[in-house]
């Protein structure tokens, strides 16, 4: 991909430097790490994962009090 035609959000492989938006061809899995649920995106090419993002599920502690 060339520099012109990156979107700012833009992920990228530090190993085999593939690289693609948050929701492109990166393979999802589900993990659980000290902070809870996360699906963990990997490179389609070399398998490293590059980030691990929560689910999406609001906890107790994401919800606000309001007064």
């Amino acid at each position: 991909m060339t520099p012109s035609a990156r979107t700012k959000a833009t992920l990228f492989c530090s190993v085999c430097g593939h690289e693609s938006p948050p929701d492109g061809d990166w393979d999802e899995s589900a993990t659980t790490t000290e902070l809870g649920e996360r699906i963990a995106l990997s490179c389609p090419d070399c398998t490293t994962t590059i980030t691990r993002r929560p689910t999406g599920k609001r906890s107790v502690d994401a919800v606000v009090a309001s007064d």
